[in-house]
């Protein structure tokens, strides 16, 4: 990159530290630095929830997966618009009722303080581990257009995220995120089009290229299968689908965040449905994104050996584009990088302040030193994230996992998260001792899949990275079933409006 293209990326870093700044000196309230005092405008929020959803490690995932797969995953789109808008119905209408900063208290209500305290503690070190890997991607990135160090550019990212998320708290994050939203997509217009005029016959010579390579959708029977040997399946598919919905929309303190920040549930209804309709045309560019470069280097192979899937985009924008366009693209991914881990950051903070600080450390603690708590917090899970970020790189580069894999590995502790959470709302019978024998069991349901994982890619014959998670979360389900059918019929609950059932009679 030259002179003008490094001068972009400092342009944006200040741009974002500016933001941050700016709301700095209004920010004297938890309400005012974690909710951005219930003023956010709801087509704000709905930018800034699908950015925060569709970060780095999407623009890195995504094209990657495409070029080194092809379309299999894709099928997930169909179903995101049904899944996404019925779990947002089912969930988080209850947290605006228990006027809440995190989803969490809403489990002690449910069920008990011993609840919230399991959940909350496995959401912290699962989106600690979500940020690194944020900061992992990103330095990805950095690699494959300017063949920075990784370690080096973690830390860089790392510590420019703490210095924007300490300063303005979630109304920086938002509108950064406003602002990176038409960036990023500017951006990867522009590289779509560019290599379509590079690619021999453009738009169908790119569709053409890679479905006879086989990079199309591939729906043959193996698709169909149930063998957990199979990479990826329809039903894989499907779980993956309803798991990630009812994560974001019922324990995803990143995405509830946002959603009250707008102060009513009608609002945060008109903000969910927007990320959505903003998020699938994004993604589907995404994956033709990994087309694209798949048919390029296919046509153009570079001598030693094409790029993989990971970096094959960031190399393309490296030796393609005429600058500026590089410095703005990766200035673009930078800003991406910092307003998602600033979204985490801020998510992370709440949850250690409302869940953790106030309850067990200092349960008086007045505003001023909360907001003063929270900044000091964000430095530390920042600084911690940093460190993890490295191991992360170290991990994947050993086991030769792409970023997908990695991440599945990395969290498949979280998958009782979203069940237990599903079970409080729609079992009435199921009280805290049935989630608890849930969680139990389903974390010992999930550490032998992770033993299996890893002793069948020892020998040779892996199970799909994706049905690591799948036992795990059917089997908290199912406890809470169980409960249900088992247990008294009577609400052991202290509030009998907290599960869908009871709310409806009492409306």
């Amino acid at each position: 990159m030259e002179i003008l293209d490094y001068s972009c990326i400092v342009f944006f870093i200040i741009v974002v530290l500016l933001v941050g700044g700016f709301f700095a000196k209004n920010e004297k309230t938890t309400n005012a630095f974690l909710l951005g005092g219930g003023k956010i405008p709801w087509w704000a929020a709905s930018v800034s929830c699908a950015m925060s959803i569709m970060s780095t490690v999407s623009v890195v995932g995504i094209p990657g997966e495409a070029y080194n797969n092809g379309l299999r995953y894709t099928i997930i789109e169909l179903f995101v618009p049904f899944t996404g808008l019925a779990f947002f119905y089912l969930f988080i209408r209850f947290y605006f009722m228990v006027k809440t900063y995190t989803p969490y208290m809403y489990l002690e209500q449910r069920f008990d303080a011993r609840i919230r305290g399991i959940i909350s503690v496995v959401f912290f070190l699962m989106r600690m581990s979500y940020l690194s890997l944020v900061l992992f991607s990103c330095a990805m990135v950095f690699k494959g257009i300017a063949e920075w160090n990784i370690q080096i550019t973690i830390l860089c990212i790392g510590i420019m995220a703490i210095a924007y998320c300490g300063m303005g708290g979630l109304k920086a994050v938002i509108w950064v995120n406003t602002i990176k939203f038409f960036a990023l997509y500017s951006g990867i217009l522009v590289t779509v089009i560019i290599c379509l005029s590079q690619v021999s016959g453009g738009l169908f010579g790119v569709i053409k290229y890679a479905f006879e390579n086989e990079r199309g959708f591939s729906l043959n029977s193996d698709f169909f299968s149930f063998d957990p040997h199979v990479r990826m399946t329809l039903w894989l598919l499907l779980f993956s689908a309803i798991a990630q919905y009812m994560f974001l929309t019922s324990a995803d303190q990143i995405t509830i965040q946002q959603l009250l920040s707008t102060n009513s549930y009608k609002k945060a209804k008109n903000s969910f449905l927007g990320s959505i309709l903003i998020m699938i045309p994004l993604v589907t560019i995404l994956w033709f994104l990994g087309l694209c470069m798949f048919a390029y280097f296919g046509q153009n192979p570079v001598s030693g050996g094409n790029p993989p899937g990971d970096v094959a985009l960031f190399r393309f924008i490296r030796c393609n584009l005429p600058s500026p366009l590089p410095g703005l693209i990766v200035a673009t991914l930078l800003a991406t990088a910092i307003s998602t881990s600033g979204s985490a950051l801020t998510a992370l903070s709440t949850v250690a302040i409302k869940d953790f600080y106030l309850r067990f450390l200092r349960p008086n603690a007045n505003e001023q030193i909360q907001v003063k708590a929270s900044r000091i917090l964000v430095i530390f899970i920042g600084l911690c994230a940093i460190g993890l970020s490295m191991l992360i790189s170290i991990i994947s580069r050993t086991l030769g996992e792409t970023v997908f894999e990695a991440a599945s590995i990395w969290m498949a502790a979280s998958t009782v998260i979203a069940p237990v959470f599903f079970i409080g709302v729609v079992f009435p019978r199921c009280n805290g001792r049935h989630a608890l024998i849930g969680i139990l069991l389903g974390w010992l349901v999930t550490g032998a899949m992770v033993l299996w994982y890893i002793r069948s890619k020892c020998m040779g014959n892996p199970i799909s990275f994706m049905a690591i998670s799948v036992p795990g979360f059917i089997t908290v389900l199912f406890t809470g079933f169980l409960a249900q059918i088992c247990a008294k019929a009577n609400y052991p609950h202290k509030n009998s409006d907290l599960t869908i059932w009871t709310l409806k009679t009492k409306s």
